[in-house]
């Protein structure tokens, strides 16, 4: 997706890529990223927390506005917390 983005963004597009994994984001390097620390699957939240999802959503609407330093990663504050992910696993209610 980073390689995607840039030319993209050369092209006047304005794009923010969303992440999981810091490390491989900064190797990709796109022009803009946020990281949020949610397990694979659950990027916007867990389940059913739509104020979350909305947040996060919001999230990147604003720094694809107001981020414009190229290669910049903006860590947002959310982070996990459910200890049910296995759970949700074996509902097949995740990836």
């Amino acid at each position: 997706m980073g390689l995607l983005q840039r030319v993209f963004d050369e092209e006047g597009l304005s794009t923010i890529s969303l992440t999981l994994v810091k490390e491989i984001t900064q190797q990709l390097k796109p022009s803009r990223a946020l990281f949020v620390e949610h397990p694979f699957g659950f990027t916007f939240g867990n389940i059913g927390e739509r104020t979350l999802q909305r947040q996060i959503l919001v999230d990147c609407l604003k720094a694809a506005e107001q981020v414009t330093t190229r290669g910049t990663i903006v860590d947002l504050p959310y982070r996990w917390t459910h200890d049910n992910l296995r759970e949700l696993q074996l509902q097949k209610k995740s990836h």
